[in-house]
């Protein structure tokens, strides 16, 4: 009888100990999965501060409110890409153009938006991503940081 329960005993530290590790390590993840979480932290890190400098005037943090511009959550989704990068970096020159968008935008009353022209390919990535994964964030009711 004693003997069945140390070695219950036993069998249930085990388990408590392999629980425990499975929950508070990252001993599951390999090199190659933690880089990339890095590098995304990274990538939204930038994207947050280039945001906060060029488009939190106008658009609200949380991409899910109108302030004096759209909602951004979703655009990735709503948008071509390229379209998104030429209409950020020269909404003006779109609309003269004639683009149907940037048009359709105007008629709906939203203002031009202001000229990037300095964003290259590399900040334009770094935004879109923290607008959608700050989207994402909202929309499972994280806060957003003021």
């Amino acid at each position: 009888m004693t003997k069945k329960i140390i070695l219950f005993g036993l069998l249930f530290l085990l388990a408590v100990i392999a629980l425990l590790y499975f929950f508070f390590s990252d001993g599951n993840r390999t090199t190659t999965e933690k880089k990339v979480t890095q590098v995304q932290n990274e990538v939204y890190q930038r994207g947050e501060q280039l945001f906060e400098n060029n488009c939190s005037s106008c658009h609200y943090k949380g991409m899910d409110k109108v302030m004096t511009a759209p909602a951004l959550g979703g655009v990735t989704k709503r948008r071509d890409k390229r379209w998104l990068y030429r209409y950020t970096r020269n909404s003006i020159g779109m609309y003269k153009s004639g683009d149907s968008i940037a048009k359709q935008l105007r008629s709906e009353n939203w203002g031009l938006m202001p000229s990037f022209p300095q964003l290259n390919n590399t900040a334009l990535e770094a935004i879109y991503y923290f607008v959608e994964q700050r989207y994402e964030m909202t929309q499972k009711g994280i806060p957003v940081k003021e």
